[in-house]
């Protein structure tokens, strides 16, 4: 992605993708996929705004993965509090000692009530579900914050104009529903995030 001096490179899961054998696919980004480059980029620069409270600083991020049973995730996000080591030894070293927030983003255009169905499955591998919506679209769904708050999967309004964020439900972390998928999915992002998981 190229936004600037401070641009970030945001990789991609390699898979097999099956929108990609459908007809007239051209493998250009489409309007979603920029938004969520966009959102990626201004969450980078903003996130310490937007978690004031944390103490996770370190961090790693990674697009579209895919999680066996319960969908592609738009952007995954991985924080940790600085430990002191340089590395761990394995995935599951790191999971123990570091003891990672994942987040999980579901970015839609228009249609959120796909993201929330689809972000509520995230909740499996991940420790957040958010749906990141334009903030115009948000009016749409701000009726049912109370069905976000109930299945315990956020909503964020991101305008791609002046790169705001704006979390109008932020559910707090919490264990993983399947630890085996969320062993799984730190093991897919240590392959190929950016910075680097501390993985040796």
């Amino acid at each position: 992605m190229t936004v600037g001096e401070n641009t970030i490179q945001i990789p991609k899961y390699a898979f097999s993708e099956p929108r990609r054998n459908l007809p007239g696919h051209t493998g250009a980004n489409t309007a979603e996929d920029y938004f969520t480059l966009a959102f990626a980029q201004a969450y980078h620069d903003r996130q310490a705004q937007v978690h004031r409270s944390s103490k996770k600083t370190k961090f790693c991020f990674a697009r579209e993965i895919p999680v066996n049973g319960y969908g592609i995730a738009d952007l995954v996000w991985v924080a940790w509090a600085d430990t002191g080591a340089h590395s761990f030894p394995d995935a599951s070293s790191f999971i123990t000692q570091a003891k990672p927030t994942m987040r999980a983003f579901e970015l839609k255009l228009y249609n959120w009530r796909k993201a929330m169905t689809q972000a509520a499955r995230y909740r499996y591998f991940a420790h957040q579900a958010i749906v990141v919506l334009p903030f115009h679209i948000c009016k749409n769904a701000l009726p049912y914050i109370e069905t976000f708050k109930r299945i315990k999967v956020g909503l964020w309004g991101f305008q791609p104009e002046d790169t705001s964020i704006t979390p109008f439900f932020t559910p707090r972390p919490q264990k993983p529903l399947s630890t085996r998928h969320y062993h799984q999915t730190i093991h897919k992002i240590a392959s190929m995030s950016m910075p680097s998981l501390p993985i040796a």
